[in-house]
């Protein structure tokens, strides 16, 4: 019976994350928690307050909504996005393409499927999307439920907050026209506002409506790429992962079966977990063969007896997401292949061919 390997991520979660060599990527997600705190107080001050009440269901709901956001926001930000140990290098010696497909240049780890190198954190990132600067970290394995939070909740903030200032200048210019009274309860100021409360409650609108088309147009982008199975960057190299339902895509990003924990923040399930171990393990596993095979080979030997009848090796998964697949002979070589530019030479999974240069992933390969 094998040993049981130690498990990895637990190097990576304990100590606190924090991505301080980015200052574009400081000052917009400072800029985004002031801008949620700014609309709190708005609605608060002039709106809610003088309509309904802070205590109110609207008052509680709204509360509710942005403590969610923030919350999800700063937990993004803070948590490591699924970084390969940097103790997790390659055996000695390898075959060339094995080492352009498995090893990064930049740091010397080892380099699963779907994972890439990222310059803003300088780590190799496993399933990485992209690098937010609105959330200051990378949206990658362990981050990318919490980064889909974010935007799900800023987006019903701010709707929240562009439905109820029009609906305040709807009523009070109604009621003015018509001479409405007020109903018990509601404070006159609410149709009388103070130039401060015009210049703020106008600040917030436009700042609702901005932030409603932009986090709709990036959880949109999120949920493309969720439900074709294919990182952001993974799509600029014209690589497309193994077709599988959205429902399971989904419940792979949030790490379980569909509960009311998809709304919360809480910390990596332990599905996610043992994904990291398992992409990094397989990886490891690879390399090891690979290696083996490689010296039998330098040494005048023959390919080793692990090698299939098409002399490929069969152990490395390639995992995108829950799904295995073994890789093996003839197949192994194709998907090795550098695809031509565009192509989608990769069809199964996710795999690290082909020279790669974005904002969000430095030329390495």
């Amino acid at each position: 019976m094998a040993a049981k390997r130690p498990p990895l991520h637990e190097s990576e979660l304990r100590w606190p994350w924090w991505v301080t060599g980015d200052c574009c990527g400081l000052v917009c997600a400072f800029i985004t928690n002031i801008l949620h705190l700014f609309a709190y107080y708005v609605q608060m001050k002039y709106v809610i307050g003088p309509w309904f009440g802070t205590t109110s269901y609207a008052g509680m709901m709204y509360t509710f909504l942005m403590l969610m956001a923030v919350l999800s926001h700063n937990i993004c930000r803070f948590t490591n996005p699924g970084t390969v140990p940097l103790s997790l290098t390659p055996p000695k010696p390898l075959e060339a393409r094995v080492h352009r497909d498995y090893v990064c240049k930049r740091s010397g780890v080892i380099k699963p499927p779907t994972a890439h190198w990222c310059g803003e954190v300088q780590r190799v990132v496993l399933k990485m999307d992209h690098y937010c600067p609105w959330v200051n970290n990378v949206v990658g394995l362990f981050t990318q439920k919490y980064f889909l939070l974010f935007l799900f909740y800023t987006f019903l903030c701010c709707l929240f907050s562009a439905v109820t200032i029009a609906s305040r200048a709807f009523v009070c210019s109604r009621r003015t026209r018509h001479q409405i009274p007020f109903p018990q309860g509601v404070s006159p100021s609410l149709c009388n506002p103070a130039p401060v409360d015009v210049i703020l409650s106008v600040m917030n609108f436009v700042e609702a409506v901005l932030f409603v088309l932009f986090t709709g147009c990036m959880g949109a982008d999120q949920f493309d790429a969720i439900s074709k199975n294919t990182p952001y960057i993974d799509r600029l190299q014209g690589k497309r992962g193994k077709t599988r339902p959205i429902a399971e895509n989904l419940r792979d990003v949030f790490g379980e079966p569909f509960s009311i924990r998809w709304f919360l923040p809480l910390p990596p399930s332990t599905q996610a977990r043992a994904q990291f171990n398992q992409m990094c393990y397989d990886t490891i596993d690879h390399l090891e063969q690979s290696s083996a095979e490689y010296q039998n080979t330098l040494n005048g030997g023959q390919p080793s007896a692990k090698l299939d009848a098409n002399g490929g090796s069969s152990i490395l998964r390639r995992r995108n997401g829950s799904e295995d697949m073994r890789i093996n002979g003839s197949e192994e070589m194709r998907m090795r292949a550098p695809a031509r530019r565009g192509s989608l030479a990769d069809v199964n999974d996710n795999v690290n061919v082909g020279p790669r240069s974005s904002r969000y992933g430095d030329p390495e390969y």
